[in-house]
């Protein structure tokens, strides 16, 4: 992406989860053998069904969470426009059918 369109953290909206990975890297000497497993962020999507992750640096979790409850605000926003829409809507067939009736009278 060219550098005048990369976006910025808050320009960022996302949708999905934040999740904590746990496993263990496979040395036998290491502490996650012990059963004291790595853990590492990651951002949890799914597309088209099928489920995505991108893994994030700690650095990143407060840009994933801000961006997170961005998405949540967008889509609270939209669903009211919907219910608006939807009783808009319904008024105008209401309108439209008290005129029709009157037109028969």
């Amino acid at each position: 992406m060219p550098a005048s369109r990369t976006p910025t953290a808050a320009s960022l909206i996302l949708r999905g989860s934040l999740i904590t990975l746990r496993r263990k890297c496979g040395r036998p000497g290491c502490r996650c053998a012990r059963g004291e497993l790595h853990t590492t962020p990651a951002l949890s999507y799914s597309v088209g069904g099928v489920t995505q992750m991108v893994m994030l640096h700690d650095a990143a979790i407060p840009v994933v969470q801000a961006a997170l409850a961005r998405y949540q605000r967008a889509q609270a926003l939209l669903e009211r426009q919907v219910q608006a829409s939807v009783t808009a809507l319904r008024a105008q067939m209401a309108r439209e059918k008290a005129a029709a009736r009157r037109e028969r009278q």
